[in-house]
C-alpha cells in the first residue's frame, strides 16, 4: 500500500516526538512499578462480578466502598462535561486496578466506570485495600509511583491539548491506546481498538468533525481502518514515523 505523506507543522513534529517518548516512560513505568501488583492483589483477594456490556460499575459522584480490577473484558473511565457529554479518560485491561484515588481519600468517585464488553471484575472492599497498604510498603510507594506518573501523563496531555493540533493530538491518543493494548494480548501490526470517533473526540478536545478529518487523513495514509465502533491501527510504528517527521 502507497504511504501518503501526512503534513504536521515542523514545530508540532518536535512536540509529537517529544511527547511520545515522554508517554512511553510513563505508561512503562505504570506497568512495572504498581498498577499490576496492585491489579493482582485486587485478583487474589476480590469478590467476581460479572458486568453486562454498557453496564454501569459505579458513577462519578458515588460513594467510594471499594478498588476494583478487571479479570477479563475492558472498562472504560469516564467524567461528565458541562456540556453533558462524557470525555474520555482511559480504558482498563486485565489485571489493572481502579478505583483507588477515591478509596484512599474517601471522597466520591472521580469519574464514571462502564462495561466495554462482557467483563469480569474483581472487587476489594476499601477497608482491606487500606489495610494491604498499611501491611506493605513496596505496595504503597509503588502506588505512590503510579499517581504521580498518571499526574505526569495528565499534564502532557494538556500540554498537548493546548499546543498541538487536531491530526498530532488523534495519533498521540491512538498511540497510547495502541500500545495498552499490545501489552495485553494484541500483537502483531494490526491493533483494534474499541473507540468510537465520538469517544476519540473529546478525549482529545475537539470536535467530532475535525476528528473525523483527521482519521480520514490517517486513513488515506494506509495507517488505520475505521469501523462502527472500533478504530483498526494497520501500522502503529509507521503512524508514530508519520507525527515525528
Amino acid at each position: 500500500m502507497r504511504s501518503v505523506p501526512i503534513s504536521v507543522p515542523s514545530t508540532e513534529q518536535a512536540s509529537m516526538t517529544r511527547i511520545t517518548q515522554r508517554t512511553d516512560r510513563v505508561d512503562s513505568d505504570v506497568e512495572r512499578d504498581s498498577d499490576e501488583s496492585l491489579g493482582e492483589l485486587v485478583l487474589a483477594r476480590g469478590k467476581r462480578i460479572d458486568l453486562r456490556p454498557g453496564k454501569v460499575l459505579f458513577r462519578e459522584g458515588d460513594p467510594s466502598a471499594a478498588v476494583y480490577a478487571c479479570v477479563h473484558g475492558r472498562i472504560k473511565l469516564t467524567i461528565a462535561t458541562p456540556a453533558g457529554n462524557d470525555l474520555l479518560l482511559g480504558i482498563k485491561m486485565p489485571c489493572q486496578a481502579f478505583g483507588e484515588l477515591s478509596a484512599i481519600d474517601g471522597r466520591g468517585r472521580s469519574a464514571s466506570a462502564t462495561a466495554m464488553e462482557l467483563c469480569r471484575v474483581a472487587v476489594l472492599p476499601r477497608q482491606e485495600f487500606l489495610e494491604a497498604l498499611e501491611d506493605s510498603p513496596r505496595l504503597a510507594v509503588g502506588l505512590l509511583r503510579e499517581l504521580s506518573d498518571h499526574l505526569r501523563l495528565a499534564n502532557l496531555r494538556t500540554s498537548s491539548r493546548n499546543g498541538d493540533s487536531t491530526p498530532v493530538r488523534v495519533g498521540q491518543r491512538l498511540l497510547e491506546l495502541a500500545a495498552q493494548f499490545a501489552r495485553h494480548g494484541q500483537s502483531g501490526a494490526h491493533v483494534i481498538l474499541p473507540i468510537t470517533q465520538s469517544d476519540l473526540a473529546a478525549w482529545v478536545g475537539a470536535t467530532r468533525e475535525s476528528t473525523a478529518r483527521a482519521l480520514a487523513q490517517y486513513r488515506q495514509a494506509g495507517l488505520l481502518r475505521t469501523g462502527r465502533g472500533h478504530i483498526t491501527i494497520i501500522d502503529a510504528d509507521a503512524l508514530s514515523r508519520s507525527l515525528a517527521g
